[in-house]
């Protein structure tokens, strides 16, 4: 590995931008990081542990993802995700909402799992985890906290723990960790860390946008092993929307330089 590929390519977007970059490949020791435990507000990122949290409960036996529940009017929130345009009354599966909440990051899907699982369950997950920068303070708004509304923060370094876990067959029991590997795969915002990925290798992940705010953060896995991967960011200065898009597709491509992916 060679890590220097790495730290030069974010050198070069962090001269643009506010950012904080941490990467594990599997089998190495350690995790590198840019900033790692530096707190930032979560924005979608934080749906990660809500899906662990879920998959606890699953093992458990506290939740069945054939279980329906009823899709209220008082329920539907905006913002990204299609539920807030759909009719009331719709029953969905909680398999349907974990889709929902990381495939298109739907903000109604990942509040109906929060109110089923309640905020004192994925604290516990969050906990057991280790995660030591990462709090789910509030339900999902479809925009920015106002006033003293409360946020949500993570760090890459916990982003990277926790998809390291799931990777690693460790965040919950190994049968639930494949699901959870299937799921981020489904996921169908691909123009950040996505974008410059080389051929041969498989990704799978959770972005988080708000006004000023753009994260990603996934797993690369290829035959020589799997890449997690965070990479956050604020208060960029960019005359076009999209300039840090393609720097995260930049970092991400530079680590998988650092590691040997897609060159094997």
């Amino acid at each position: 590995m060679d890590w220097m590929i790495l730290e030069r390519a974010v050198g070069d977007a962090a001269r643009k931008c506010d950012l904080t970059v941490a990467a594990q490949f599997s089998g190495a020791q350690g995790c590198w990081a840019w900033r790692g435990e530096v707190p930032y507000p979560a924005a979608s990122t934080i749906k990660l542990a809500l899906l662990v949290a879920c998959f606890r409960a699953v093992d458990a036996c506290q939740l069945d993802l054939s279980e329906r529940t009823r899709l209220e009017t008082g329920a539907k929130v905006p913002g990204t995700g299609v539920l807030h345009g759909m009719s009331s009354g719709l029953e969905l599966s909680f398999a349907d909402l974990t889709y929902l909440m990381i495939a298109i990051s739907d903000n109604t899907a990942s509040n109906l799992l929060l109110d089923r699982l309640g905020f004192p369950a994925i604290g516990a997950t969050i906990a057991a985890l280790g995660l030591r920068q990462t709090a789910l303070n509030r339900s999902f708004l479809g925009r920015a906290p106002r006033g003293d509304e409360p946020e949500n923060f993570t760090s890459a370094r916990d982003l990277v723990t926790l998809l390291s876990a799931i990777a690693e067959g460790t965040a919950a029991s190994a049968a639930s960790c494949r699901c959870m590997r299937k799921i981020l795969a489904l996921q169908q915002h691909r123009d950040r860390i996505a974008r410059d990925l080389p051929d041969g290798v498989v990704f799978g992940g959770k972005s988080g946008t708000l006004p000023g705010l753009c994260h990603d953060s996934g797993l690369i896995q290829g035959s020589s092993g799997t890449l997690a991967l965070a990479v956050l960011s604020q208060s960029n200065r960019d005359a076009d929307p999209y300039a840090m898009d393609a720097r995260i597709g930049r970092i991400a491509a530079a680590a998988c330089k650092a590691v040997g992916l897609g060159t094997e």
